[in-house]
């Protein structure tokens, strides 16, 4: 009997998926969804960072969910590993002047999320940031009307400064960062128009909070906003 050779080729590696990834800290918050909704239909492949993940009933085949809280920094080894960029929404809910004595209120804790989210993303080589601040920061603390960014300041001086520190956090890092400073958020449905620029003269009047998701999306792949604050009204 001859004898006769068969060659068996490996299986052909499936092909790299092209789409960008980022990573979405916050996405279980009620702006936080938004964003990870709107990254979604922008055709970016998503991480959801969270928690718990049973805090966000999302689902999609371009979606995927891991426990990682900024707040415990081992949880963010590998993580953000092959990304493209990180949208952080990480915050504090405000509690105003009477409500500062409740038992319950812990100490804002945004700066230090976000001090262990840089370092991971620096560890990572993921350089684009796209940051979620607040009006009445640095110097939107002047442009505020009625001198709103000055009673802010008083009004809420824990939480302030913790966003004070956040700002500084990335504004001093090394990373592509944009920081979007909105004011006042509302449930309302989008309207798809904001105003948003440098220096902007901002006051009571509530943004709905997927106008700014849908727009730290759009800022992901805009040159023009790398190094920018940018106050939302």
């Amino acid at each position: 009997m001859a004898t006769m050779t068969y060659r068996f080729e490996p299986p052909a590696e499936p092909p790299a998926d092209p789409r960008p990834r980022v990573a979405v800290f916050g996405a279980a918050g009620a702006t936080g969804q938004h964003a990870v909704r709107h990254a979604l239909a922008a055709g970016l492949r998503v991480t959801a960072c969270v928690a718990d993940p049973e805090h966000l009933p999302l689902s999609h085949e371009a979606l995927r969910l891991v426990h990682a809280d900024p707040l415990a920094p081992d949880s963010l080894h590998g993580v953000l590993d092959g990304h493209d960029a990180v949208l952080c929404l990480v915050g504090h809910k405000p509690e105003l002047l009477e409500h500062r004595d409740a038992p319950a209120r812990q100490p804002p804790r945004a700066a230090l999320a976000t001090r262990h989210l840089v370092a991971a993303m620096s560890e990572a080589g993921v350089s684009r940031l796209v940051l979620m601040g607040a009006a009445g920061v640095g110097n939107s603390i002047a442009t505020g009307v009625l001198g709103l960014g000055r009673w802010l300041q008083w009004a809420l001086p824990e939480v302030m400064a913790d966003k004070e520190r956040q700002e500084a956090l990335v504004r001093g890092s090394a990373l592509n960062w944009t920081v979007l400073r909105p004011a006042r958020f509302s449930h309302a449905p989008a309207s798809g128009r904001v105003n948003v620029g440098e220096n902007l003269r901002w006051g009571w009047r509530a943004v709905p909070r997927e106008d700014v998701a849908a727009l730290m999306v759009r800022l992901i792949d805009d040159p023009a906003a790398i190094g920018k604050v940018l106050t939302v009204a």
